[in-house]
């Protein structure tokens, strides 16, 4: 990749919804050479795309995280199967590690919903598709968590590293962190919603990047019937009260990131908010995520092999113990919000037993 396009890639990170002329300006190319790299970008899967962190209290969800033990493979592809079928996963991925081994996953689902997806489980686990479930405190900032985006201006590509000294990041005095405008978000209450809504939220969280055109006539509209496109901008502009951010999603294998740890420790109460506010100021390179527990932190990242030892060491370094497992990225998948799961006639999201619990389980042939 020339460093043009590394720049353009810089650049489309920093302003994941800027304008291919924007981009182009920044970069000082022309925009026809901006918007023609950024396709083949895309079609190299450099990038695959850019999706709304959500504000998902806002539009009446929540976000629920389980680490699921398994015994066989067999028992972990039912439970993909599972994922599959049910219609608020948001995420999941294998994980193995030691005595370990089994998947992560995460639903974004109405918390009326959350009994059935424990019933769900519940009823994997007595068939024996389960051995253990394990669930993981909630990434919202809110609660003490939060989550680092790469920093590609660490990445040297003439010698093809990134550049981190990890002795520095820790030593450097870490200012306490400020939560103050998540918290004024959340507070905000739920944003009113209809069914047209959801179907433009399930295009945003597929790639957010679509033109307005082109989601209008994904979800069945006329763009050239009077006042459409005013009422999509409208609806637009509401719904991005319930953004938090834009992210870009990068193709690592590019840059060298092939490790993926996991790392389930036990820490002092004090290490632990050290270590996330370390992370909130914005200088670690690495895409990752913390979640503070009653015990420690729950940090998973992607880095490449020279700085997975700096990062264990560093675990080692400030936690009681900890427990190591590696993320299995090439069999993980991320999914959409599904417009099926609201219901036009409640004016609310989908949270009814049969269509949470039973048809999912129905469907891989557990009932």
């Amino acid at each position: 990749m020339n460093q043009d396009k590394l720049r353009l890639l810089f650049k489309l990170q920093e302003h994941p919804m800027a304008p291919a002329v924007q981009l182009a300006k920044e970069v000082q190319i022309s925009p026809p050479t901006a918007k023609a790299w950024l396709d083949s970008l895309k079609k190299e899967q450099v990038y695959i795309g850019v999706q709304p962190n959500l504000r998902v209290r806002r539009l009446g969800l929540e976000i629920d995280d389980f680490l699921l033990e398994v015994d066989s493979y067999n028992a972990l592809v039912k439970i993909e199967q599972f994922c599959e079928k049910h219609p608020y996963t948001l995420y999941r991925a294998r994980v193995f590690g030691g005595s370990s081994q089994g998947i992560m996953v995460q639903f974004r689902q109405p918390d009326k919903a959350r009994k059935h997806l424990e019933d769900a489980l519940e009823i994997l686990k007595e068939r024996g598709y389960i051995k253990n479930i394990r669930e993981l405190p909630t990434l919202n900032p809110v609660y003490g968590s939060t989550y680092t985006r790469p920093r590609l201006e660490a990445w040297d590509p003439k010698r093809m590293v990134w550049v981190f000294d990890w002795d520095e990041w820790w030593k450097k005095e870490s200012t306490k962190s400020n939560r103050t405008i998540e918290e004024i978000e959340d507070a905000k209450g739920r944003i009113p919603l209809d069914k047209l809504d959801a179907k433009i939220l399930e295009m945003i969280t597929r790639d957010a990047r679509q033109k307005n055109t082109e989601i209008i006539e994904s979800i069945g509209l006329d763009k050239s019937q009077m006042g459409i496109q005013q009422d999509f901008s409208k609806r637009l502009k509401k719904l991005n009260e319930a953004v938090e951010s834009y992210r870009v999603f990068i193709n690592w294998n590019h840059f060298d990131v092939y490790n993926t740890p996991l790392i389930i420790a036990n820490a002092d109460k004090e290490i632990t908010e050290q270590l996330i506010r370390k992370l909130q100021m914005g200088e670690f390179p690495f895409g990752s995520s913390i979640r503070q527990t009653k015990t420690g932190f729950v940090w998973s990242a992607r880095m490449p092999s020279a700085h997975f030892s700096e990062l264990i060491s560093l675990v080692w370094k400030i936690s009681i113990d900890y427990e190591l497992l590696i993320i299995d990225y090439k069999n993980s998948q991320r999914y959409a919000l599904w417009a099926e799961t609201f219901d036009p006639e409640q004016n609310d999201w989908k949270a009814d037993r049969e269509f949470c619990l039973e048809k999912p389980l129905m469907s891989i042939d557990i009932l």
